[in-house]
């Protein structure tokens, strides 16, 4: 006889017995049968269903099935009930807080807890969690400092690379991500790391190995897509990498970076209305970030708009004077000038630096692109 069938005969046998009741639906619960546990719940007497371990275990239906405002529906009420209910409470519903965007009242729900046992990492794990979303990297390192050995060891050295990468401190970064994947080869954040620091090394196969991964257990990760779209504009697979784009740009329509290769993505296709949206959208999240104009400056230039675009290289190159998309927008303008070698002289100081936010294109196909999208009179 299984766990849950001799938990169901002793819960029949007692169904006013909450003990019984709740080691069977947490048992239910570590199975996945939601819906089982949620029949359950529907045959518990009022009295019993309204107590505090009961809800908590409703909570968890719910969370289970993404239900994350009936989830705070029944917490918010129990830890009012009891301030020093137990740190599950209290996790549960920062999780579901931060599903529904509440990143401040879900670190001020975790405020109060101390770090220790098997609930404190979990706790830290999440409040890092939260942080990191807020761009607050150093703040989330901090809370992860204490943490050193246990069972969510991996998750730990993956957080912190996820965390360390943004910092833009590489180096370290690998060095956890490797940490995390010798524990578990499926790390989501480790993964996530692995996969961009290849993608960055131009190491394609790699890179695409674990952004592949990521998505097969996590296949609305904003990060992997975009790490795998802009992996298959490397490959100059351009329509399957807009159509992952296009699909990253919805999981992380905050996420500047997203629009940027998006736009990049439909100018390698000559779709110049296309890169203007994206743009657009990125100018909506950042109005002072120097590429979205330069990005704006190069849609002007191969349309033609010399005026516009001149404007738009001044704006980018204010903000910022290493800014790459303008450069390409002064190498059309210098084309339609008649300048060609002076153009290629652009380009090529382009190309001896990172990417960044732009692709990295050729001067011929700068010429091409023109050529392709300049409206014929």
């Amino acid at each position: 006889m299984s766990r849950v069938s001799s938990l169901e005969l002793f819960a029949d046998r007692d169904p006013s017995n909450p003990v019984l009741l709740c080691d069977l639906l947490d048992e239910l619960l570590t199975e996945g049968r939601v819906d089982d546990a949620l029949a359950r719940l529907r045959r518990v007497p009022a009295s019993l269903r309204s107590s505090a371990s009961i809800r908590f275990r409703e909570a968890r239906c719910a969370l289970i099935r993404q239900d994350f405002a009936v989830a705070v529906g029944i917490l918010q009420p129990l830890l009012q009930e009891s301030p020093d209910a137990a740190p599950g409470i209290r996790h549960d519903l920062a999780y579901a807080q931060l599903a529904l965007g509440l990143r401040d009242e879900a670190l001020q729900t975790l405020a109060v807890v101390h770090i220790q046992g098997e609930d404190g990492v979990a706790i830290a794990l999440l409040k890092a969690r939260i942080l990191h979303r807020q761009s607050r990297y150093d703040v989330a390192l901090e809370v992860l400092e204490p943490l050193s050995s246990g069972p969510r060891m991996a998750e730990v050295h993956g957080l912190r690379a996820l965390l360390l990468l943004d910092l833009g401190e590489t180096a370290r970064a690998s060095t956890e991500a490797t940490k995390a994947l010798a524990v578990d080869p499926e790390q989501y954040e480790a993964a996530l790391v692995a996969g961009t620091v290849a993608l960055c090394a131009r190491d394609i196969d790699s890179s695409a190995t674990m952004f592949q991964q990521v998505l097969a257990s996590h296949p609305n990760s904003g990060r992997a897509l975009l790490g795998l779209g802009q992996n298959l504009m490397l490959r100059g697979d351009i329509p399957a990498a807009r159509a992952v784009l296009d699909r990253a740009s919805i999981e992380m329509a905050e996420h500047i970076g997203t629009w940027h290769a998006l736009a990049w993505c439909q100018l390698l296709e000559g779709d110049l209305a296309g890169a203007k949206h994206s743009f657009d959208q990125a100018f909506a999240i950042d109005r002072t970030f120097g590429e979205t104009h330069g990005g704006f400056a190069l849609v002007y230039a191969l349309r033609g708009e010399r005026k516009e675009a001149e404007e738009s290289i001044k704006r980018a190159t204010r903000l910022d004077p290493d800014g790459q998309s303008a450069r390409y927008a002064q190498s059309v303008l210098l084309l339609d000038e008649g300048r060609p070698d002076e153009a290629r002289k652009i380009v090529e100081g382009i190309l001896v630096k990172p990417a960044g936010h732009a692709m990295h294109v050729s001067m011929d196909f700068i010429f091409k692109l023109r050529e392709l999208v300049r409206p014929r009179g």
